[in-house]
């Protein structure tokens, strides 16, 4: 066979192959292209996007690691990398910085935001899961808030149990300038020591230190959900830049954390073994701490209990403002996300009962 012979017959296969692969598309079947795993909530094919997102270690934050752990991000085209911060300040300075993209760091974001800082809140983490911790044998010497009059107590500024003993405090009549003194320590780990070594009569604690406490023989005598039942602590936060410009990514990560959210109320199991890769304690404290009934995860914003304490940030002296925290705050992603996903599956008794919450605490 010549060569001329050779490349004619060669022409004829490419055309040949190029037609029938108009064909094909022609026909709308489509040439197979990469596909996008077939889990509940997964996102459209997209690029993947890097999120930084910022944790404390504690099991609040749960919903941030199960989401990781069970690939949630990745389903909804998310390459997260996870930052371990000591408190929220460190965290949401860290937003306000731009070293990292969002984090859900205790009500510190209402702070910010009440200074005027370019923040916005559109989800949460966790709400309660603060008390008061003492010796056993002072247990009998705090019937309630106004008890502590004449006392020392021991507790880490800003955190979501300190803003809310405080406001117990003040309500029970108590001027937190006189009446009571308040140490203001850097961590609950040294609270914890403090009171253990009875240095201070009591010290306010979360989880899971309070059932780290206990464990240690210390005793929980009150908790901050006694004084104002489902208050936020943890509420998620990014620069309202980020989310003017980049809307669709946040959607997304609310999802995760929705499915997340979904995976601990069926397999809660699994999920303690998910948040002990980051909450480095014994594994019967954390699940105890998970199971406290005084705490619960849930990635709802819950406007109200925002704005109920924003007010009571204003009442104890630690902002003074005009500000509306409203101005702040957009319930409109979680809830785009919620419905996105309750729309693939309408019976699912997790998501209607999202729905549910969202009636009561946003609306």
């Amino acid at each position: 066979m010549t060569k001329q012979k050779n490349g004619i017959i060669i022409a004829a296969v490419a055309i040949i192959a190029i037609a029938v692969i108009a064909g094909i598309i022609g026909l709308g079947i489509g040439v197979p292209a990469t596909t996008v795993a077939d889990h509940t909530g997964a996102a459209a094919a997209s690029p993947e996007k890097t999120l930084k997102i910022g944790y404390l270690p504690t099991n609040g934050h749960a919903l941030q690691f199960i989401a990781q752990e069970q690939g949630y991000f990745e389903e909804q085209g998310l390459n997260v990398e996870l930052f371990q911060f000591q408190n929220s300040a460190e965290g949401s300075n860290a937003i306000i910085a731009k070293k990292i993209d969002v984090g859900g760091f205790g009500p510190s974001p209402l702070v910010y935001a009440a200074k005027g800082s370019p923040v916005t809140i559109i989800g949460g983490l966790m709400a309660e899961g603060a008390g008061v911790i003492v010796l056993p044998e002072k247990a009998d010497q705090f019937p309630n808030p106004a008890s502590f009059a004449g006392k020392t107590v021991a507790t880490v500024r800003m955190s979501s149990g300190d803003i809310h003993f405080r406001g117990a405090l003040r309500s029970a009549g108590l001027d937190l300038q006189k009446d009571i003194t308040i140490q203001e320590i850097s961590s609950p780990a040294a609270v914890l020591d403090a009171v253990k070594a009875g240095k201070v009569d009591a010290g306010i604690v979360w989880t899971p230190f309070m059932e780290m406490a206990e464990s240690q023989g210390l005793t929980v005598i009150a908790y901050t959900s006694e004084y104002y039942p489902k208050h936020p602590c943890c509420r998620i936060a990014t620069l309202t830049e980020n989310l003017e410009t980049d809307r669709d990514t946040y959607v997304r990560m609310e999802k995760a954390l929705i499915q997340a959210y979904r995976y601990s109320r069926t397999d809660p199991d699994g999920a303690v073994d998910d948040v002990i890769k980051y909450v480095k304690i014994d594994r019967d404290v954390l699940k105890d701490a998970m199971q406290n009934t005084n705490f619960y995860i849930s990635p709802d914003p819950n406007l109200h209990g925002i704005v109920q304490t924003y007010d009571l940030l204003k009442s104890i002296g630690y902002i003074d403002t005009d500000i509306r925290i409203q101005d702040h705050v957009d319930t409109s992603v979680y809830k785009q996300a919620l419905d996105e996903l309750a729309s693939g599956n309408p019976d699912d008794p997790v998501y209607r009962q999202l729905l549910e919450d969202y009636k009561e605490m946003d609306e």
